[in-house]
C-alpha cells in the first residue's frame, strides 16, 4: 500500500509518499518519498500508475453548495483553530483528474464523525489540512510554520510517527515537503481506520487523524513565554 499526500506549493503541487517498512519488532516504519513539484497532470500521472493508492489532498476538492458563502467544514475548522486551505487551480485539475477513483464521502447526515474501516477500498482519495493534521496528532495547536518552534515541533511528530526520509533529512527539507508527508501520514491512519471527519457529508468534509476530534484544539502551550523589552514613548 502507498500512502501519498499532495499539497499545492507555489502554482505547483508536492507530492510525498510513505510506504510501510515491517521489521522483526515494532513499530511499523514509514518509508517517505519526495517528489520534484509538478503539475496536477504530472501528480495524477504519477497517483494513477499505482495500484494500491491512498491519497490525502491537503486543499478542497470540493466547493461550497450552490448559493452559500462557504463550506461547514471549512468553519469547522476555524472553530478549532485551524486555518482552511484555499482553493488553487492545480488543486482543482487534480481533483477532476482523480475524480472517478472515488473520494470519500460518509454515509452520515452529522457534521463530525470517525471514518468507517475499510472505506480506503470505496474512496482511495480525501481532503484533509496539513495544520489540521499535525493539530490532531500533538492534541493541540501548533506555533505557525513561519516561527522556527513550530517547524521544529511538525519535524519531531513525523520523527516520532516513524517516518524515514530515504532521500535526506526531514530536517534539510521545504514546509510544503513536510505538509505533503502530513498528509500522507493522515492516508496511512485513514487506511488503518483511525480518522475522523468533519463538515457537510453532501458537500464537502475534511479527514484528520484520531478515532475522534476536539471541540477546539486547546491553545495551552502553544508558544513558551519569553521577556521582550518595551521600547520608550515616541
Amino acid at each position: 500500500m502507498r500512502y501519498c499526500g499532495v499539497v499545492p506549493m507555489q502554482g505547483t503541487l508536492q507530492l510525498a509518499m510513505l510506504e510501510e517498512v515491517r521489521t522483526p519488532e515494532p513499530p511499523v516504519r514509514l518509508s517517505a518519498l519526495f517528489f520534484e513539484p509538478g503539475s496536477a497532470a504530472q501528480v495524477a500521472t504519477e497517483l494513477r500508475s499505482l495500484d494500491d493508492a491512498v491519497i490525502g489532498v491537503g486543499a478542497p476538492l470540493a466547493g461550497p453548495r450552490a448559493g452559500r458563502p462557504g463550506r461547514d467544514c471549512d468553519a469547522l475548522l476555524l472553530r478549532r483553530g485551524v486555518a482552511p486551505e484555499r482553493a488553487s487551480q492545480q488543486t482543482r485539475e487534480l481533483a477532476e483528474r482523480l475524480r472517478d477513483l472515488g473520494s470519500f464521502e460518509p454515509d452520515d447526515d452529522g457534521r463530525v464523525g470517525q471514518v468507517e474501516e475499510g472505506s480506503y477500498h470505496d474512496f482511495p482519495v480525501f481532503e484533509t489540512n496539513a495544520d489540521g493534521v499535525f493539530c490532531a496528532l500533538q492534541g493541540r495547536r501548533l506555533p505557525a510554520r513561519r516561527h522556527p518552534l513550530g517547524m521544529q515541533l511538525r519535524i519531531e511528530e513525523l520523527e516520532g510517527d516513524h517516518v524515514m526520509d530515504e532521500g535526506g533529512d526531514l530536517w534539510h527539507r521545504r514546509i510544503e515537503e513536510l505538509d505533503a508527508a502530513a498528509c500522507a501520514l493522515c492516508a496511512h491512519r485513514y487506511a488503518v481506520g483511525h480518522a475522523s471527519w468533519l463538515g457537510d457529508p453532501e458537500e464537502a468534509v475534511v479527514v484528520l487523524p484520531g478515532s475522534s476530534l476536539p471541540h477546539e484544539f486547546s491553545r495551552e502551550g502553544v508558544l513558551p513565554p519569553v521577556e521582550r523589552i518595551r521600547l520608550p514613548d515616541a
